[in-house]
């Protein structure tokens, strides 16, 4: 299956940016730090390209994961996502971490009714495992509300709330 053979760049471009989208929006929902917020961002890149082997034969999976070997192709659409993304916000005139959230489940939503349409059941759930698993790494990688990684929580209120939301889409 090649990137866009069942889908339109618009369906694509929902369904393969989700996996960042929600690491990222899990790293906004609470204050780790700089060096958590760090942490958390590469908890989103390693949880995706671990994907690589765990879902091996799944081909919509394999094809959103970056190819290591084409870094500059896997750069160019990672930005071509990110400034798309950063219209969608503007154009939304998101001005918050909920507003965001807001904004991230619905394309979450939006990418389940496209990955249902177009896929097996066992593809569709295996999506759906990913990306919640992502959201867990991401949550779980660094503590909010400590002070020079003293104190603060594993799973913060505002990670759990937003987890749970996911949970709500994505199950």
């Amino acid at each position: 299956m090649g990137k866009l053979d069942n889908y339109t760049e618009e369906e694509w471009h929902v369904v393969a940016s989700i996996p960042q989208l929600v690491g990222a929006t899990m790293a906004s929902a609470g204050y780790s730090g700089l060096v958590g917020s760090g942490k958390e961002l590469f908890a989103t890149v390693r949880s995706m390209m671990g994907a690589k082997e765990t879902y091996a034969n799944n081909a919509l999976i394999t094809a959103i994961i970056p190819d290591p070997e084409a870094a500059k192709e896997a750069m160019s659409e990672a930005s071509d996502q990110r400034k798309q993304f950063i219209n969608k916000i503007k154009e939304a005139q998101v001005n918050s971490k909920e507003g965001l959230a807001k904004l991230v489940l619905d394309d979450c939503r939006k990418a389940v009714s496209i990955v249902e349409s177009k896929e097996t059941e066992a593809v569709v759930n295996d999506y759906k495992t990913w990306v919640l698993n992502i959201a867990e790494t991401v949550a779980n990688t660094a503590k909010e509300g400590g002070f020079l990684g003293f104190g603060g929580e594993q799973f913060s209120d505002n990670e759990q709330k937003l987890f749970g939301e996911l949970k709500q889409v994505f199950q």
